[in-house]
């Protein structure tokens, strides 16, 4: 049975999951929780915007059905990899692992139906370091992740950066000039170019306006895109069922060009889909969303970048970016003073960014090499994904504010 046939003008949205949870505390050596848990069911759209959702498989007459997920990994190899990893860390960590894979389907009309299956993960958590600092942890993408956990455990840069944590002062305020890392500058890319570029959900508010708008100096230049192999996002079809045509330039010269679409809100704006709806559960409607976020690189090193900075600061890290009109914060997980144009070895950490969404504005040159973040979790309008990428350089800004 058809859409077409259940319902004149209906879209069907279906899903099939399973997940798998593992916790581990390291204050409780050999001992860690296991969850395994699946999830069937689908969202029907009418043509008159209503909607409703279902539990268990399709209605009975249905001939159509999602195939089996991946059975995914056993909980001992999850297991053995987070041990492994929180046990190069000094102080307390409480993890959880998050792997879940899934089928989906959208079936509109007399159309086939389009079938997309995925493969997410995610380390959640926090560490308590020796010295009492709490250090949140966040890495998340594509596939089971356990390669990329084998990474981390074996190069340590995790490990180092807790050390520099647990030694860290309190971050002093002001607006100094500022040097981002590519993790950090990722996230800040991400907040203050990303969501802007995002079309509203469903078109409920037009945001035309935005077209032309300065969001960030002219040396900014970013496209999304869907179809990256080596991204955390990477499909053909997004949730509503709407093929990839590849990269959307979006920002051209510090200028937004372009939003990134869902069908709902192409629809309300008289213009194609990007291709760009997504959603968290097929529960959820698909709202525009990034996919690959990517920032070109400039052509400085970051030794040069530190170097014309003088003096300020050099941020390692964030964590808990969160946009809020035309504000954006972000947690300053570890900072670094500069003086000379060289590194100290003075750490910071604990204070936020507090600023404004045009605070790339200030951004004066970007580093010639262009890192995707680690951390591809996103939660806007409740919806957390896993797999939403963002790759920028190191940027050097005149001025950043920071807060204890």
């Amino acid at each position: 049975m058809s859409a077409a046939e259940a319902g004149r003008g209906e879209v069907w949205r279906l899903e099939r999951s399973r997940l798998l949870y593992v916790t581990v505390d390291s204050s409780t050596a050999g001992e860690s929780e296991l969850q395994r848990c699946a999830f069937e069911g689908g969202r029907v759209a009418g043509a008159d915007g209503s909607s409703f959702l279902f539990s268990g498989p399709p209605p009975a007459g249905w001939s159509f059905r999602l195939p089996e997920p991946a059975a995914g990994l056993e909980a001992a190899e999850a297991r053995e990899a987070v041990r492994r990893l929180t046990g190069t860390w000094k102080g307390r960590a409480r993890v959880q692992y998050l792997a879940k894979s899934s089928w989906r389907a959208v079936l509109a009309g007399d159309t086939a139906p389009a079938l997309v299956e995925s493969r997410v993960w995610a380390l959640l958590g926090n560490v308590v370091t020796p010295n009492g600092r709490v250090v949140p942890v966040g890495l998340s993408g594509r596939g089971s992740g356990l390669a990329e956990l084998a990474r981390e455990a074996e190069s340590g840069d995790f490990a180092r950066l807790l050390d520099c944590v647990d030694r860290s002062g309190p971050l002093p305020s002001g607006t100094p000039p500022t040097v981002l890392a590519p993790p950090a500058a990722a996230v800040l890319v991400h907040e203050a170019l990303g969501h802007f570029a995002e079309a509203a959900p469903e078109g409920r508010v037009d945001l035309s306006h935005r077209i032309g708008f300065r969001v960030a100096s002219e040396i900014f230049h970013l496209v999304d895109d869907p179809t990256l192999a080596e991204g955390a996002a990477c499909y053909t079809i997004d949730d509503d069922g709407v093929p990839s045509r590849g990269a959307t330039e979006v920002v051209r010269d510090g200028r937004l060009i372009r939003f990134l679409h869902s069908a709902a809100s192409a629809r309300a704006m008289g213009l194609e889909s990007t291709a760009n709806g997504r959603a968290a559960s097929v529960w959820n409607p698909p709202i525009p969303r990034m996919s690959n976020l990517l920032c070109a690189p400039g052509q400085a090193s970051e030794d040069e970048l530190l170097d014309r900075l003088g003096e300020g600061l050099y941020l390692h890290s964030l964590a808990y970016g969160y946009g809020f009109g035309f504000r954006l914060e972000a947690q300053v997980r570890l900072a670094e003073a500069v003086r000379g144009g060289r590194r100290t070895g003075t750490y910071y950490s604990g204070g936020v960014i507090n600023e404004d969404r045009v605070v790339l504005t200030r951004a004066v040159e970007l580093g010639g090499t262009a890192a995707l973040n680690r951390n591809a979790m996103c939660g806007k309008e409740g919806q957390l994904l896993y797999d939403v990428g963002t790759c920028a350089p190191a940027i050097r800004m005149t001025a950043l504010t920071v807060r204890p």
